[in-house]
């Protein structure tokens, strides 16, 4: 079964991942974004994971407003906490079918045309045997790492799956005419006991049927461009397999990709330690809203 995050109301993309393996204990993912609106609007771009239980979470960077964050979260976990002075950690009002989770935040200045690495990997089992995981990014330009923040899991949800999703959106917009953004996914990377790969499969699924103004474009050697907007065109129709073998050019070795963008949910908030937050994958400060998921046999 798979997954997939985006607005209904919104030109979206949508590209899973299928991964060789099952119990990896990390999960990364360079994006790159090349061109959007950086204030007054809404828009995410993500990286949702699963583990072995099936249970989801993601991260990714947000515009709220002129707000520039980067979130983590996971669905049904049961703590949270950050160490940055300008994060916030935080129970989620019933963002999935499965219920509460917890989501951290960060005012984090990403840059366009900046690559980052977002890596989501185990940390500590406590004596009751649930799990830490942290959420990190890796500014190429600076070669600084930020971590977002730590979010515990039961154990009964064990180390990650062999499928993820990444997405973008303009999770507040209420049509398809929205501004251009262009972003670069590469690098997908996953580290496992029984070996390190990349995804042995990706598929185009787009969420949206609505808007069909945008598109995802094969780069070559695991990247790929995610468009939305107005002035976009499809190329690449729902259900393209980018790829149906692991590349071969994909390593724990920083690659630079070429110049390209993208866009995909928000989180806005107001102030951190009361945070509204919009967008398909997120939760709203209501607990009446869900998270819209589409799931595929």
């Amino acid at each position: 079964m798979a997954f997939a995050c985006f607005s209904v109301y919104t030109p979206s993309t949508d590209v899973e991942l299928l991964w060789p393996l099952k119990n990896s204990y990390s999960i990364s993912i360079d994006l790159k974004i090349v061109s959007s609106p950086e204030n007054n609007t809404s828009i995410f771009w993500g990286h949702m994971f699963s583990f072995m239980n099936s249970q989801q979470g993601y991260l990714g960077f947000g515009l709220g407003g002129n707000l520039k964050v980067a979130t983590v979260a996971v669905f049904g976990a049961i703590n949270g906490t950050t160490d940055n002075p300008t994060g916030y950690c935080g129970v989620g009002v019933p963002f999935s079918s499965s219920g509460i989770g917890w989501q951290c935040f960060i005012t984090y200045d990403w840059n366009l045309n900046n690559d980052y690495t977002l890596t989501f990997a185990k940390q500590t089992t406590d004596s009751t045997g649930n799990i830490w995981w942290q959420a990190t990014i890796l500014d190429h330009s600076t070669n600084a790492t930020t971590a977002i923040g730590d979010v515990l899991v039961p154990p009964y949800f064990g180390l990650l799956g062999s499928i993820s999703s990444t997405w973008d959106e303009y999770s507040a917009a209420t049509t398809c005419n929205v501004v251009d953004t262009r972003a670069i996914f590469s690098s997908p990377y996953e580290m496992n006991t029984a070996g390190n790969h990349a995804p042995t499969k990706a598929l185009v699924t787009y969420g949206n049927s609505t808007c069909t103004n945008s598109n995802v474009q094969y780069l070559g050697g695991g990247a790929y461009r995610a468009d939305a907007g107005a002035d976009v065109n499809r190329t690449t129709t729902k259900q393209t397999w980018l790829w149906t073998q692991e590349p071969s050019t994909i390593s724990e070795a920083y690659n630079p990709i070429p110049e390209f963008s993208t866009n995909s949910t928000i989180v806005l908030f107001a102030t951190f330690s009361s945070p509204v937050i919009l967008g398909s994958c997120g939760l709203l400060h209501a607990s009446k809203r869900k998270s819209r998921r589409i799931e595929r046999q």
